[in-house]
């Protein structure tokens, strides 16, 4: 259960408008996981196959309750517009509601309209970090405006406003010769375990008899404590679904100024292309005091993070005992965990045509994504499914997989680093097509002709777990993947 779901139940309108990492297919959309309304992006980041084709921030195409369409102008504006709105109307009908609102900027690719970068440049920073900081200013500025609408409409003193990060920085300003922040005196970067990896801002807007005046609270919190606070401030029921119990605790009694908030041990892994879950792989112990960080079960290293805030002075050999027991509490939490891995295949079922697609648009413009396209799926609705095998997606328009692609022009938008569709998409002599289903030992040849958008082949699929792999061929023999597949249940 995620934390929409709780906000559902309580009778909240939900909105979600911006990049969502969990999911691109049925039932992992967020229309599937308890939002009503849904603006955003594929499940992937700028450039990759499953995010919407040749989208570059600017006049973007978008995911909308699981229909794609196109909007006018900056995605960061976009998502904003789409999130007032969405709260005008909730309280236009008297509805309560939740949105989350996770913007995808500041990220590489940061591109942004050249008259943004100048204030930047003019103040002597390079390119990358001029489109950070002005990636960074779109947001604070629509923040404003996300504000005075709640004050306009007199939802202040009835609203919690909260703003945080998902990790640290893509693009820290390092103090020379060393992995240090030279402003936030933090270690490391986003992706790593050091405290520049992790450790974010966070703030919060609200009633003043809710929250107390404005202050800074400096006990050792987390995300996890946020959901069991919304459940004890706003009195959600926990959804008939939940099973497992929540980690973090209420954040209800600092905002009083109670100071009965005792010290817990918490943990973190970074394991992105790890085959997991495993441990000890880029694991993490913390407390308010200590951090003790895993690269693998023989190699550790022990930080007293209130002495050493850049994680400097490694205590693993000095502090024997705080070692040992930090250790053990890890011992603890992984014996504690469920370790069978959640399936990762994509779903094919009667309530949503399934995307799938493979390598970077970059590369599929370039044809260079492999020879072949597998994939495992589950079946969970037995039926004929039409398998449609693509080289362009279905939103680039009516274009035939034998031809090529100009590059796309965006004048309004500033290229940062790489676009995909700033380069030429190339044309192939392809012939046919072949789908191959190992479980049966079958391989099925269709002819392309000039003009043929797709090639389709009708399966009749069992529930159950499925696995198949395509191929284009062209004149010459070879073979290469197709980048886009789709499948949909016919009857």
């Amino acid at each position: 259960m995620i934390m929409p779901q709780y906000f559902k139940t309580a009778g909240y309108q939900t909105g979600m408008f911006g990049k969502w990492h969990l999911g691109g297919n049925y039932p992992r959309r967020p229309m599937d996981r308890g939002f009503d309304h849904w603006v955003g992006l594929g499940n992937g980041g700028l450039g990759i196959s499953d995010d919407l084709w040749d989208n570059d921030r600017m006049n973007d195409r978008y995911w909308q309750n699981g229909e794609v369409v196109s909007k006018e102008g900056f995605c960061t504006d976009v998502y904003f517009k789409e999130a007032i709105s969405f709260a005008q109307k909730a309280k236009t009908k008297n509805n309560p509601f939740f949105i989350y609102l996770p913007t995808n900027v500041p990220h590489r690719d940061n591109n942004v309209p050249s008259a943004w970068l100048t204030p930047y440049l003019d103040a002597g920073c390079n390119l990358d970090q001029a489109a950070f900081y002005a990636g960074i200013e779109r947001v604070d500025l629509n923040m404003g405006r996300l504000m005075k609408f709640l004050d306009q409409e007199n939802l202040t003193d009835s609203t919690l406003l909260l703003f945080l990060t998902d990790n640290g920085s893509i693009l820290p300003q390092r103090k020379p010769g060393t992995d240090i922040d030279r402003i936030s005196g933090m270690r490391g970067m986003k992706g790593k375990l050091y405290e520049g990896g992790h450790r974010v801002p966070c703030f919060i807007r609200g009633p003043e008899e809710v929250l107390g005046k404005p202050r800074d609270i400096d006990p050792f919190t987390a995300h996890l404590d946020l959901l069991p606070t919304f459940i004890e401030l706003c009195g959600l029921a926990k959804p008939a679904q939940t099973i497992h119990s929540l980690d973090g605790r209420s954040l209800l009694t600092l905002f009083q100024g109670k100071k009965t908030w005792q010290d817990r041990t918490l943990f973190l892994h970074h394991q992105n292309g790890v085959k997991g879950p495993q441990k000890y792989e880029e694991a993490a112990v913390l407390t308010s005091h200590w951090r003790l960080i895993y690269h693998s079960e023989k190699e550790y290293e022990l930080y007293q993070i209130k002495e050493d805030p850049s994680q400097q002075i490694d205590l693993s050999a000095e502090n024997p005992k705080m070692l040992k027991h930090l250790q053990k509490a890890y011992e603890e939490f992984w014996d504690s965990l469920d370790h069978e891995e959640a399936s990762q295949r994509p779903i094919l079922s009667r309530h949503a045509t399934t995307h799938l697609s493979k390598g970077w648009q970059r590369q599929i413009r370039q044809a260079k994504i492999g020879n072949r396209s597998a994939w495992e799926v589950e079946v969970a609705d037995s039926g004929t499914y039409r398998i449609e095998i693509r080289r362009w997606p279905r939103e680039a328009g009516k274009i035939p997989m034998q031809s090529g692609l100009p590059p796309a022009q965006e004048p309004d938008i500033q290229f940062i680093g790489g676009k995909s569709g700033d380069i030429k998409g190339v044309a192939l002599d392809i012939e046919s097509v072949e789908l191959t289903t190992p479980q049966n030992r079958k391989t099925i040849k269709r002819k392309v002709s000039s003009g043929d958008e797709a090639v389709s082949f009708d399966l009749n699929l069992s529930k159950g777990d499925f696995e198949f792999s395509a191929s284009m061929i062209l004149a010459n023999g070879q073979k290469m993947a197709p980048a886009y597949i789709y499948a949909t249940v016919l009857h």
